[in-house]
């Protein structure tokens, strides 16, 4: 059952639109079938989505483990293709691009993350930003400077460190942080290229109340700034916060 809080959205973004040229930057998904075989059984994960993700909000895909909430956000992110359907970003259907494109399309307009939420091992917490940072921008730096007061991002990063609890952490390596360290870390990370497309996987499991209040606090707040939030959750919370609720169940083979 779908929950969709209609409204007359002044959509304030200019990058994905002028990337497509559309005006409406909604996600269309129009009969997303998936089909995986396991030796000579197929089995179907996802049964026919019919539904649009709306542009500028928090949207949350619910459902018991297993019903494929993770798959239908790597084909939403272009990360996997259905076995039949079509996913649009506006008009533009995304399912007919190269898998070139549609990592320039990732990089330069989405922040995407997995449930393999791991660090690079040999830079710093604040290193990992910092990188990720760059590759968003499209700048090939080398040097390993956190940004600084004169740097644009400087203030994003250091609002981040502290919505997230980590700004005490920054020059620490991921071997020394614990899960939930590393976790929130990835979100900052997701988050550090002010995405116009936020996906994450279960941004919120495993960590303490605490925690996930700032987590869902900080998607809300990119949400009302412009950005179009897709996570999955089991998280009650998360499912009040949710402007649509699109709620998965298990298909009949």
């Amino acid at each position: 059952m779908e929950k969709y809080r209609k409204n007359n959205n002044v959509y304030k973004s200019e990058g994905l639109r002028f990337y497509f040229g559309e005006v409406s930057m909604d996600i269309r998904l129009d009969a997303i079938i998936k089909k995986y075989k396991r030796d000579k059984r197929e089995f179907t994960v996802l049964g026919g989505i019919n539904t649009t993700l709306p542009h500028g909000k928090f949207t949350v895909i619910s459902g018991d483990s297993g019903v494929g909430k993770s798959t239908l956000l790597n084909i939403v992110a272009g990360l996997s293709r259905p076995t039949e359907g079509k996913v649009y970003y506006g008009e533009k259907e995304i399912t007919a691009l190269g898998d070139e494109e549609l990592s320039k399309l990732r990089t330069g307009f989405m922040g995407v993350m997995t449930q393999n939420c791991e660090l690079i091992p040999y830079l710093t917490l604040g290193e990992n930003l910092k990188l990720a940072c760059d590759i968003g921008s499209g700048e090939e730096k080398h040097k390993k400077d956190l940004p600084d007061d004169n740097d644009d991002s400087a203030g994003l990063f250091a609002e981040l460190l502290a919505a997230l609890g980590l700004t005490h952490l920054k020059n620490e390596y991921p071997s020394s942080l614990s899960s939930g360290e590393i976790k929130r870390a990835a979100i900052a990370r997701t988050l550090i290229t002010r995405p116009e497309l936020v996906i994450m996987d279960e941004p919120t499991a495993n960590l303490d109340r605490k925690n996930v209040r700032a987590v869902l606090d900080l998607l809300k707040r990119f949400s009302k700034n412009g950005s179009t939030v897709i996570i999955s959750s089991h998280e009650q919370e998360a499912l009040r916060e949710a402007d649509y609720n699109l709620a998965l169940e298990f298909c009949a083979d």
